[in-house]
């Protein structure tokens, strides 16, 4: 089992802790982490040529190939981030804007993913909120997040003991998931971009070049499987309805 978690911390505080507790109680898991701060990762310049062109068309050459290579070879992804006015860190921000194009190319369907959050009180919930929502559209399986509520300066002994307990049961579910390998069900909140994300590369594959090929060959979904008649009724009616 290989797990790595992606820490979008300044500093080695509550959130890089909570992540080192569960590596070193779990000594029989490949657990690495990656710190956001020691990489070198610039910051997303809002041309949106990863979404047009393709990803390697991004004029920024820095560790970012480095990290899909990591998100693609292990078994599960934490991605973990402070909670800060309301929102992740603006290193982890970044992280997700730097890999926005998953977001019209979703390829991390056979990965399991959790998002792990710290905070101080208010507004952990929206942080949580954020990460659930990019991590389900960059395709992976999302499980069950983890928010961890740290008050500043010194932690209480129980306060401590009852947020390891947490961890670990939340990470244990990871696992879980892990070695049953089931995939999340297609949902409608993937199903109804996919047909406009499609419809849109066809109308304009010059513009749209890595759409369109990434489209291309697809039929109903991202990948071969199942879906419910209900939904595909639903999506059909969503989509005359609103076009």
């Amino acid at each position: 089992m290989k797990i790595i978690s992606i820490c979008g911390s300044p500093l080695k505080g509550n959130t890089y802790s909570v992540l080192y507790d569960i590596k070193e109680s779990l000594p029989y898991i490949d657990f690495k982490i990656l710190m956001l701060k020691d990489l070198n990762f610039e910051m997303c310049k809002g041309c949106y040529c990863c979404v047009m062109r393709g990803e390697e068309k991004c004029p920024l050459k820095d560790d970012r190939d480095m990290l899909i290579k990591e998100m693609t070879e292990f078994d599960g992804v934490i991605f973990s981030s402070p909670a800060y006015s309301h929102m992740v860190s603006a290193l982890m921000r970044n992280f997700f804007d730097r890999f926005g194009f998953l977001a019209h190319r979703p390829q991390f369907f056979e990965k399991f993913a959790m998002p792990v959050t710290t905070g101080s009180g208010y507004g952990a919930e929206y942080t949580i909120q954020y990460m659930d929502k990019m991590v389900a559209v960059f395709g992976f399986n999302v499980v069950p997040s983890l928010n961890l509520y740290v008050r500043p300066g010194k932690v209480k002994e129980e306060d401590k003991q009852f947020n390891e307990k947490k961890a670990f049961e939340a990470f244990r579910v990871l696992l879980s998931r892990i070695e049953k390998g089931t995939r999340t069900k297609p949902s409608l909140n993937f199903m109804v971009p996919f047909p406009i994300f499609k419809l849109v590369s066809e109308l304009d594959p010059k513009t749209f070049n890595a759409d369109y090929e990434y489209y291309k060959d697809k039929k109903e979904y991202y990948y071969d499987t199942k879906i419910n008649p209900l939904k595909t009724l639903l999506q059909k009616e969503y989509h005359e309805k609103k076009y």
